[in-house]
């Protein structure tokens, strides 16, 4: 019996049964594929994953379940970004079985003995640390396939046990990274909200520079299929720098793209050089900018603005412990913003935002399509799971935040980036807010650098024709006198061509910090 539309088993089979075959689904460079191939590679694969031992609890005497819950054992998907890698996910949402994506340099079976894996889907050969057998090593088939909808096809199940749809690692950004266990209630949840709100459909094309492992591609690929668009899927050298992704662009010709602010600046450094014909061609069929991951400086949006004026932009925001986004905050064309960071604005349908304090506090979000709590259990360093008082899911954010003049919400930065320097509280990210605002700076991020005696610098790029690095050093620190407090005064500042980004495309903080670690005197040679 055909899974409820409203699950998430039956959004995808009822998006994949209204996609015309024909139509571009996944394009990449290897080729792409049709509807009618991704349609029949995941149902492939969903039939073998459904009828494997284990697939549901009781399912086999002897079988065991996920080892954290009592529901379908979760199946790794070690493949990198790309239509294989979409079809996979498919599939397990199809069979019923959380899905598990892996970077293929994974090199230890930590996470998945502790999740219970008793699936592996991959391209290659199995890694060093699979010990299954080789029964339970599957591969994404594509050769062969008729490029209609098959005429019989397994009915998509919904996922059994606790309603876990997808395992995902954090950041580590707060500490080390927590396993996150994701609705699949949650995750249609947002899907649909995606497509409704964003009016995406069969015409548009959607960039997919996430990979499969990051909650931010499920924004990209996912909510993609669910809406009959076409993923359009970047290399990492076309990740490598705004020149490349702008000529991707210019190629792919996109409808919506998602990315970083870090990688927005990258891409601005190379547009705001680039000439007319190039602009139209990169961004003329462009109606959408995502942003999401990172604060977004108000400066990014203006610049942005100047180089593709008749975008929409939303700025999107969700811990991957609130299933992918629970805010947003959209920016028509022609209209601005007078906050020093663009706001989140408000929540999504079904999410409640509790912030009440006019001074930046943490933000608090309530909401049944949270994630449902972390694999290992306990608790995160600064993101936190709890219950309101009417007993719906709540997560504190570890996120500070305020309220703007019309009710919108701005987020400020990290609880943990709020330091105390010599007995006194100092908000690295109200600094870097500040040195933004310098006219010939283009990103800037704050450090404590620990020690005996404790240092603030301020690590920036130059932006526009600024001056060279003393000059700009001496720009920024006449600039920040009197808009930030003494004690937030940088002991030093560094320019940078660049900031260190790292596998997601937020700027890397631990490399900025290893830039400022006293090198070892080298020891003289005795003889």
């Amino acid at each position: 019996m055909a899974e409820p539309a409203e699950s998430l088993a039956g959004l995808v089979e009822a998006a994949l049964l209204a996609a015309d075959p024909a139509q571009l689904a996944v394009t990449e460079p290897a080729g792409s594929w049709t509807y009618g191939e991704l349609d029949g590679a995941s149902a492939e694969l969903a039939a073998v994953l459904a009828a494997a031992p284990g697939a549901e609890p009781g399912a086999e005497p002897g079988a065991e379940p996920a080892a954290d819950g009592d529901g379908p054992a979760p199946v790794a998907v070690l493949l990198p970004r790309g239509a294989a890698a979409v079809a996979a996910m498919l599939a397990c949402v199809r069979a019923g079985r959380p899905f598990l994506p892996l970077p293929p340099d994974t090199s230890s079976a930590a996470l998945p003995d502790l999740l219970g894996v008793r699936d592996l889907v991959t391209a290659g050969p199995p890694p060093a640390w699979w010990t299954g057998p080789a029964s339970r090593v599957h591969r994404v088939r594509r050769e062969g396939l008729p490029t209609a909808r098959p005429a019989a096809l397994p009915a998509a199940r919904a996922v059994a046990g606790d309603g876990t749809g997808y395992f995902l690692a954090t950041s580590g950004t707060t500490g080390a990274p927590k396993v996150v266990r994701g609705s699949a209630a949650g995750l249609a949840h947002y899907l649909r909200w995606q497509r409704e709100e964003l009016a995406l459909g069969p015409g548009d094309v959607l960039s997919n520079s996430a990979d499969p492992w990051f909650d931010f591609s499920f924004k990209e690929t996912l909510a993609a299929v669910v809406s009959g668009a076409t993923v359009a899927v970047l290399t990492d050298r076309e990740l490598l720098g705004g020149a490349h992704l702008l000529s991707w662009a210019a190629e792919h010709r996109p409808t919506m793209v998602c990315l970083l602010p870090s990688r927005l600046a990258a891409l601005l450094g190379a547009a705001e050089q680039a000439p007319a014909d190039l602009l139209d061609a990169a961004f003329g069929r462009l109606r959408l900018l995502l942003v999401s991951g990172e604060v977004f400086p108000t400066p990014l949006l203006a610049r942005w603005r100047a180089v593709c004026p008749h975008a929409t932009v939303l700025n999107l925001y969700g811990p991957t412990e609130s299933t992918v986004i629970k805010l947003r905050h959209t920016v028509p064309p022609g209209a601005t913003v007078d906050t020093p960071t663009v706001p989140v604005g408000t929540p999504i349908p079904g999410t409640e935002a509790l912030l009440d304090a006019e001074e930046p506090a943490e933000l608090t979000l309530v909401s049944d399509q949270l994630a449902l709590g972390y694999a290992s259990g306990g608790q995160g360093a600064a993101t936190r799971f709890g219950t309101h008082p009417d007993g719906r899911p709540l997560l504190h954010t570890g996120d500070l935040a305020r309220r703007t003049p019309d009710g919108a919400i701005e987020i400020v930065g990290r609880s943990d980036h709020v330091v105390k320097r010599h007995g006194v509280k100092v908000s690295l990210p109200d600094l870097e807010a500040q040195a933004r605002t310098c006219p010939s700076v283009g990103s800037a991020v704050a450090l404590l650098l620990p020690g005996e005696r404790e240092r603030i610098v301020l690590c920036c790029t130059p932006y526009g024709a600024a001056a060279d690095g003393p000059a700009l050093r001496r720009l920024l620190r006449e600039h920040l006198l009197g808009r930030v407090p003494a004690a937030a005064m940088p002991d030093a500042v560094r320019v940078l061509p660049d900031l260190p980004l790292d596998p997601r495309g937020k700027v890397d903080r631990r490399a900025l910090a290893a830039l400022f670690v006293p090198r070892p005197e080298p020891v003289a040679a005795h003889g």
